[in-house]
């Protein structure tokens, strides 16, 4: 069974008879800090980089790249050469050096102990010390990080190798990693020119570990490696309307049961360097309709049946063996049987079924006895987020650095999080969760490693970098625009007048070619007709030309973006996989010096920035009473919505009851989310105590929903269906509000109408509206502007219009208000108000 304790061990082990004698003396009796060991400078020739004459292929060639990139830093030779370790920098395994008595620093078993390895320095050389080939490469990969070498991005542009002629390093670390899988890959794969710098950036960067899991869907593949089988037995395959059809494969058959052992034992058999076989279940839904199956439970049930049906077979013939699958889709929510010890669930933290949490699925699979699971996450999605700046869950380093030690204090030891090739916009993002992947206390260093990252990658052009990499850090709300874009553009024209090396300037190169994608894609997703059709050739064409950038997913691009949209299409002899020579549309010319500064030139003349700064009002909420405001007619606020959604109201007197018409469920296809879950909280002092709460089915019937609080004034009341729809419809004459802001959008179904206030002095009505269609009018009721499509606008407030209310009207979408206070009502009398802005604008007296 795998440990579910943290396997983090930082130690300094210098002196002391259970030591190892000769660095003890080495280092002084006593000493508490690891002594300086000098590699090379002026007065000192390299230290020799020494192996076992015993060594393995594998120790020599990590010995060998050591030597090379030491050179390759100092303007010098380092020699690679035979020795017992005790003089020079030693690289192998422990038993290779028995004078340097490291043995026993390792860990005796488990999956940790293949990664870890002890980095020490001593009077007279360094230790690169592992218990595995693959520890001793990790070894000298962050011998070389110690001393500045680093590899960002895959790919030469992106690693940086320092040039210094004094090389000295003091070190005692026993490392090993957090998590024993750590693996960021690509979901539309590798294409002709990044299978190998991934695999690289891998190298460099210790992952992605030395524990093999395979957790992916295999139903279809077991059907097709035993297609046989299953003609001869058309009951394996499941029932489905009637026809035994579908690939959800039927689990309570025993011949079934017994086939997939027999493809468990098989695929050990074929891959013996294999740590687990997949037994998840196809994608999709499905799932056999028989009445034994039935009998079995939920899908979940059926799926760990099935696993643990492997796991018995395991036990007793490979025991050192795991069979994992997902807890993900229909088969997320916890079963009811419990888990056999060679199990491993790797939980999804999308596609939920149940209305459950990612949290509430760990803790509910662990209940039922899973002894070691792991996390599938999505870290960049194609479709999801198209490769655009701040989009992805890559991109948000507060997501990671919040997620990764909270998934692993739960127990996760395993990651599996599908990504993209985009370095692009996910770049710092990948780099920075790989390393905290191998120790979750990173996470309270995420500062330090976005400022090493751009010290090292920019130089002398680290604050226009730095600006560039606030602006896409999805962190924060990123809202595609040409406010964005010219930004983006700005800040690449800045940090090029700065670079100060090629080096440099080709980083610089290949995020102006990203930020030309971002202004393709841009004009792509906006246009219609023949315009789109000719954007979106122009778009492929630049994709591909840059693909060896690694910035974008070209091959996801090329391959799925016609098929997705049908407005759009590619000739056959310019599709995705026809060769270049033979493609019209492919061209690997290299970009010119004319070409990449006309991007920046022109893309900065062409996206202008708004020039209104964002106002912040805070949450302290009251009602407008005191403003004097004309009692107008309500307008047609969007009652439908969806995900999690926030209001705000006001309870003049305590107890009170709210009472709420209700309907979830609108989307039939989507019921499996769970029931829509209501809950109150008086907003005290600032701080939310949760007061009352309800769940309604997700069956499309209008309920009544009574709410009570002990408390009077503001309130917070949130509503979430898992992205299914809800109504709620709310009592005439008690405010609700909800805020539609930079950072939170209300998440409305259909078109909406409000009222927001303009405080006295505003000067000019600035936001953000995510579609075209509707309108913003002023205190006389006359429109003022007509909504643009997914940018920001700015809208002068004329004489006397000021100090009253306006509106959005028949908006399709989110109107994030950023220059007034972004709180929207359907009258008046429902409109709540920062507590400063009333004070400051209400009539004397009020």
């Amino acid at each position: 069974m795998l440990s579910s304790a943290s396997t983090r061990e930082w130690a300094k082990r210098v002196g002391g008879a259970a030591a190892a004698v000769f660095l003890a003396a080495a280092a002084g009796a006593g000493a508490s800090e690891p002594p300086v060991f000098r590699i090379v400078g002026a007065d000192r020739p390299p230290a020799q980089v020494v192996v076992a004459d015993a060594a393995s292929d594998a120790a020599r060639a990590a010995a060998r790249t050591l030597a090379d990139y030491l050179g390759r830093i100092a303007s010098t030779r380092f020699q690679v050469t035979a020795g017992d370790g005790r003089d020079g920098i030693a690289v192998g395994l422990a038993s290779d050096f028995p004078a340097l008595d490291l043995a026993k620093e390792f860990d005796a078993d488990g999956p940790a102990r293949r990664e870890q390895y002890v980095l020490r320095s001593h009077g007279r050389g360094l230790c690169a010390v592992a218990a595995t080939d693959t520890g001793v490469l990790h070894a000298v990969w962050d011998l070389l990080y110690r001393l500045g070498h680093r590899q960002f991005f895959p790919g030469e542009v992106w690693e940086v190798v320092p040039r210094r002629n004094d090389l000295s390093l003091a070190v005692d670390a026993n490392e090993k990693p957090d998590y024993f899988h750590r693996r960021i890959w690509y979901g539309y794969g590798t294409w002709d020119y990044n299978a190998q710098p991934l695999d690289e950036w891998y190298t460099r960067n210790r992952a992605p570990g030395a524990f093999v899991l395979n957790t992916g869907h295999a139903y279809d593949g077991i059907i097709r490696r035993y297609k046989a089988e299953f003609d001869k037995h058309p009951e394996y395959y499941g029932l489905l309307g009637g026809e035994r059809k579908s690939s959800k494969i039927c689990i309570a058959n025993p011949g079934v049961r017994e086939l997939v052992v027999r493809y468990a034992l098989d695929f050990f058999e074929r891959t013996p360097s294999a740590d687990s076989v997949s037994v998840d279940p196809s994608d999709g839904g499905g799932w056999c309709e028989c009445a034994p199956c039935a009998a079995l439970g939920t899908p979940s049930d059926r799926a760990l049946t099935l696993a643990n049906a492997v796991s018995e077979a395991l036990e007793a013939r490979l025991p050192g063996k795991y069979v994992a699958m997902y807890a993900y889709s229909h088969h997320s929510p916890p079963p009811s049987l419990p888990a056999r010890p060679r199990v491993i669930i790797s939980v999804a933290t999308a596609f939920l079924k149940g209305g459950r949490t990612v949290e509430e699925n760990v803790e509910g699979w662990k209940r039922r006895g899973v002894p070691q699971f792991g996390i599938r996450e999505y870290y960049s999605v194609l479709p999801w987020d198209h490769d655009l700046p701040g989009q992805a869950r890559g991109s948000n380093l507060a997501y990671l650095a919040r997620t990764i030690p909270a998934f692993h204090r739960m127990g996760a030891r395993f990651m599996s999080a599908e990504s993209s090739d985009n370095w692009g916009p996910n770049g710092l993002g990948y780099y920075i969760a790989n390393r905290l992947l191998w120790d979750v206390g990173e996470a309270g260093r995420i500062d330090e490693l976005k400022a090493d990252f751009l010290e090292k990658a920019f130089g002398p052009a680290r604050a226009p970098a730095a600006r560039f990499y606030d602006l896409i850090d999805g962190s924060r709300t990123v809202l595609l625009s040409r406010d964005l874009i010219g930004r983006m553009y700005r800040c690449l024209r800045d940090a090029a007048r700065l670079a100060g090396s090629d080096a440099v300037g080709a980083r610089i190169d290949h995020l102006v070619l990203y930020t030309r994608y971002v202004e393709l894609y841009r004009a792509y997703a906006r246009a219609s007709g023949d315009e789109r059709q000719a954007a979106f050739e122009q778009l492929i064409r630049h994709v591909y030309r840059m693909r060896r950038t690694m910035m974008v997913h070209a091959k996801g691009i090329c391959r799925t973006y016609a098929e997705r949209d049908k407005r759009v299409s590619i000739p056959d002899e310019a599709r995705w996989n026809r060769p270049e020579a033979a493609n019209p549309w492919k061209s690997s010319e290299p970009w010119s010096r004319a070409e990449l500064d006309g991007f920046v030139t022109r893309g900065v003349a062409g996206n202008p920035v708004v020039a209104f700064r964002p106002v912040t009002f805070g949450r302290d909420l009251v009602p407008a009473d005191r403003l004097n405001l004309p009692d107008l007619p309500p307008l047609d606020a969007a009652d439908r919505g969806r995900g999690l959604r926030t209001f705000y109201t006001w309870l003049g007197q305590a107890p009170a009851i709210i009472e709420l018409k209700v309907t979830a469920g609108l989307i039939a296809h989507y019921r499996d989310r769970g029931p829509a879950k209501l809950a109150l909280y008086a907003v005290r002092d600032g701080a939310e105590e949760h007061v009352a709460g309800a769940e309604v089915p997700p069956d499309g019937a209008r309920r009544t929903v009574t709410l009570r609080s002990a408390h009077a004034g503001l309130h917070q009341l949130t509503v979430s269906d898992g992205m299914d729809c809800t109504e709620v419809v709310w009592p005439a004459g008690i405010p609700r509000t909800v805020e539609s802001s930079l950072e939170s959008v209300p998440h409305q179904s259909g078109r909406g109408s409000a009222y927001f206030y303009v405080p006295r002095g505003t000067k000019v009505v600035g936001g953000y509206a995510e579609a075209a269609g509707g309108a913003v009018h002023d205190g006389d009721g006359r429109k003022v502007l007509d909504l643009p499509d997914g940018e920001y606008f700015e809208v002068p407030v004329g004489e006397g219009q000021d100090g009253r209310l306006w509106s959005v009207r028949a908006a399709p979408s989110a109107v994030r208000l950023m220059t007034v206070p972004p709180y929207l009502a359907p009258g008046p009398k429902a409109l709540l108000v920062p507590r400063g802005v009333v004070e400051a604008d209400a009539p004397a007296g009020r």
